[in-house]
């Protein structure tokens, strides 16, 4: 498994976690961590030890890779091709896929792998994959909820207050804070102008927002602090950074936001439909069936698209049966791939 590896948490890391988790006893997992956070249980990249690398390559019957740099993706393609290993490659995403180019020699390169996995249409218009060349599979796998780790005592005891005063309880959250085409790529500043909208109106919520990593964007969760601070909002909007079980917040909420302003296919908006949650997300992506959309960037459309569902959002009945028919079909689809790319001619 070539990827970003927990902590942090974020999108592709959570989708190589639960991955690993459901195929555990079929295979043994080996890693090349690509996480800033450097674990000494694993190798990362960033160590630089070329050796190494090339061992971790040389060892392995499948090279799966998940990487969400460009360039190490292909890297990681033309080294196991080299050693004629077995290929898997998922694109979780590709940047501001409106603007997005992909070289002539990318193109070639990416095809040398034996099996492309793209989260969403968009990203396979992109490569111009022929057909038989990728499945289109979004990247979401169901959360085993006994598994996943309890909130932080003070942050349960928050929600359980709100609760107790009839708030609703809004999450979202952010992997870390950084600025994609001159503007808040996950959508912070976004969610503190609703929250000042919704107090100045006289709803009754409370916000959480979670950055898994501080890594990029010191800065601008500070300033974010500050805008809270400062509006006096300290009561309706909580912002930690924290290496929380996000699926453990949803399962607290009533109403998840995703306001990216780029995206693959996220894991957070699918957790939320799957614990039968209602969700908004701006409408850069084709998004899965039952979210809500508004118009990306837009804190009118976001604020005038919550105050339509207000009502159905505050009588939202959950209601909804864990099933293992979902793990069944997940181990199933990604124990045939592996298998059927590692014995291909």
């Amino acid at each position: 498994m070539v990827g970003p590896i927990t902590p942090p948490a974020g999108g592709i890391s959570i989708h190589i976690e639960r991955l690993v988790s459901l195929l555990q006893h079929e295979f043994i997992f080996d890693y090349i961590d690509e996480a800033r956070t450097i674990k000494k249980e694993y190798f990362n990249i960033r160590e630089l030890n070329v050796f190494k690398y090339i061992k971790k390559f040389k060892n392995a019957d499948l090279i799966y890779i998940h990487s969400g740099n460009k360039f190490l993706k292909k890297i990681h393609i033309l080294i196991g091709k080299a050693f004629n290993k077995k290929i898997i490659i998922t694109f979780h995403g590709f940047g501001n896929i409106n603007n997005y180019l992909v070289k002539p020699l990318d193109k070639i390169i990416y095809r040398l792998a034996n099996k492309i996995i793209v989260v969403n249409n968009e990203i396979a218009e992109i490569l111009k994959l022929p057909k038989n060349k990728y499945l289109l599979r979004p990247a979401f796998l169901p959360p085993i909820m006994s598994k996943e780790t309890l909130l932080p005592e003070y942050l349960i005891n928050r929600i359980n207050e709100a609760k107790s005063n009839n708030k609703l309880i809004i999450c979202s959250n952010a992997s870390r804070l950084n600025i994609f085409n001159n503007q808040d790529l996950y959508g912070l500043d976004m969610c503190i102008q609703l929250s000042l909208q919704l107090r100045d109106i006289g709803e009754k919520f409370l916000f959480v927002f979670n950055v898994s990593s501080l890594d990029e964007g010191y800065e601008l969760y500070k300033n974010a602090e500050e805008t809270i601070l400062k509006a006096k909002l300290c009561d309706h909007f909580i912002l930690i950074n924290e290496n929380i079980s996000f699926v453990k917040l949803i399962e607290s909420a009533n109403i998840v936001l995703r306001t990216t302003n780029t995206d693959g296919d996220a894991i957070s908006v699918r957790e939320a439909l799957y614990l039968n949650k209602i969700v908004f997300a701006s409408d850069i992506v084709e998004r899965p069936n039952g979210t809500l959309l508004f118009k990306n960037r837009n804190h009118e459309d976001l604020f005038r698209k919550i105050m339509e569902h207000l009502i159905n959002i505050k009588n939202k009945i959950i209601n909804k049966e864990e099933t293992n028919a979902q793990f069944i079909e997940h181990k199933i689809f990604y124990k045939t791939l592996i298998e059927k790319t590692i014995f291909s001619s």
